[in-house]
């Protein structure tokens, strides 16, 4: 079967499961600007380390919210991590720039936030499909970080679940229309001015993990292996994770492990020993 096909038949697989989340924890909602400008915090309840967790959540550019990933924010603070979850604005209405601009922006107030209450050590960007976009960019970008007073320096990892992070390789057609919309242009040479792999221009600390599938359906493998072949050619240690349990569209791997326990999905455990490891 067609693995875009597959895709857009699993995501019935993952409604049951959700709706039977038990919300355990409540998080704090921080407005820092306008009605999509906000950020959700997670506290741990039994920290097992002096790391903050910034979840990006996906859905296209275009859709869904921190409260929907609440399984996800929740499933970070019980493994023993504060989690901080940024909004931002959505296509059609708005585009690159403005989206850009929450995440810079959002990262800065989590900073503002947790600088009051704690202080960590560590912080990791954990994102999933657009989420992994956008944390690429916060991560590596030294232009905007410049521009919102961010230092490279504060990402100790980047975890990437699924995103598009180089798009010179051939992509799905609904890939090519979100980020059509992304960038309002279907011109790939356009996109550059916020492809991943572009802002990878010289060695930092930040270690990465990449998650990908060869059955993802939505978002190419070989782009994956291409943004990781870069930033080890700049020296940034990067590893490759290929997904190989049978749950592997894009969808089930990038969100919907984030439902299981982790010794159920051998990718969650993947993610949780990383965010571990870049922890120390």
């Amino acid at each position: 079967m067609n693995d875009t096909l597959r895709e857009y038949l699993s995501y019935g697989s993952i409604i049951k499961p959700l709706l039977k989340v038990e919300k355990t924890l409540k998080p704090k909602k921080v407005q820092w600007g306008g009605k999509s400008q906000y950020f959700l915090f997670y506290k741990s309840p039994q920290p097992v380390s002096d790391t903050l967790v910034v979840y990006i959540h996906g859905g296209g550019w275009n859709s869904r919210s921190p409260e929907f990933f609440h399984f996800i924010g929740q499933k970070i603070a019980l493994e023993g991590y504060d989690c901080a979850m940024p909004s931002y604005r959505k296509t059609p209405k708005y585009r690159y720039k403005n989206i850009v601009t929450d995440i810079f922006a959002g990262y800065s107030a989590i900073k503002n936030y947790v600088s009051k209450r704690h202080s960590y050590s560590k912080i990791i960007v954990l994102g999933s499909s657009a989420g992994g976009h956008l944390g690429a960019i916060l991560c590596f970008d030294r232009v905007l970080q410049k521009r919102f007073g961010i230092s490279h320096d504060d990402f100790s990892g980047f975890i990437s679940l699924a995103g598009p992070l180089c798009f010179d390789t051939p992509h799905t057609f609904e890939l090519r229309t979100l980020a059509g919309a992304l960038f309002n242009s279907d011109d790939v040479s356009m996109w550059k001015k916020g492809e991943p792999i572009s802002r990878l221009k010289q060695r930092q600390k930040t270690k990465c993990l990449v998650v990908q599938s060869k059955h993802d359906g939505v978002v190419g493998y070989e782009q994956a292996k291409k943004f990781c072949k870069r930033a080890s050619e700049l020296g940034i240690s990067c590893e490759f994770y290929d997904v190989t349990e049978k749950q592997n569209t894009h969808t089930l791997y990038c969100a919907g492990i984030f439902l299981k326990d982790k010794n159920e999905s051998p990718t969650l455990k993947k993610v949780f020993g990383s965010i571990e490891k870049f922890s120390r």
